[in-house]
């Protein structure tokens, strides 16, 4: 299936929210600028990892990226759009297919 920009936004953030709440943590809503990685409680490097993983299960493709939080040098915690157009870009460069 293709998928666009807004689909993908509301993926990601359905999954943070499921990981936030599962962890017993608050949940702060999160806008286009809202970096994850420093703006929800507790949400670390290695929790992006494991959010990674499961945007790659809820997409159903690999987007060969261990931490999609982080830019690519990992010096910077990206923005959720930063985020977003990163995986709409990658999706693209593998078919654009999810």
């Amino acid at each position: 299936m293709n998928i666009d920009r807004d689909q993908i936004e509301t993926k990601v953030l359905a999954v943070l929210r499921e990981v936030q709440e599962l962890s017993g943590r608050t949940w702060a809503d999160l806008g286009p600028r809202s970096k994850p990685i420093g703006d929800l409680d507790g949400f670390d490097s290695l929790i992006a990892i494991e959010v990674t993983v499961l945007l790659e299960e809820k997409l159903g493709c690999s987007l060969d990226k261990n931490n999609l939080f982080v830019s690519e040098d990992g010096t910077r915690a990206l923005s959720l759009k930063e985020v977003t157009n990163r995986i709409s870009e990658l999706l693209a460069a593998s078919g654009g297919k999810a």
